[in-house]
């Protein structure tokens, strides 16, 4: 039976990937490399993911740019040079852009400490 969770996010929140399901404890995009390009490959086109145009945002300094610990044992990078892209579900390079960059990121380990810290 297929479970549906809704979740009340403050404004301009950006929802996080589950990291358990079913014994999995990744998002399907980091471990599918298919999945992973079908998704970057929608970005591309529909949010002009790429060469950045600003850089000043690009996909390193994005809210959406998940770089916990977790995250990066499931895409395997410990160069910083690779994030999750929680908006777009694929993994990503911290110096590419995309129309869909927020403001306030990226999504670290010691930021997730520190919002648990504060509910």
């Amino acid at each position: 039976m297929p479970i549906i969770t809704i979740s009340i996010l403050p404004d301009g929140a950006i929802p996080v990937d589950k990291m358990s399901e079913e014994g999995e404890s990744c998002p399907a995009p980091t471990k599918d490399d298919e999945l992973n390009q079908a998704n970057k490959l929608m970005a591309i086109e529909e949010a002009s993911y790429g060469d950045p145009v600003d850089s000043e945002k690009i996909c390193g300094t994005c809210a959406a740019y998940n770089q916990t610990d977790e995250m990066l044992e499931c895409i395997g990078d410990d160069t910083g040079a690779l994030g999750y892209c929680q908006i777009w579900k694929f993994s990503c390079m911290s110096d590419k852009w995309c129309e869909s960059w927020a403001e306030g990121g990226p999504m670290t380990s010691d930021k997730q400490a520190a919002y648990k810290d504060i509910i």
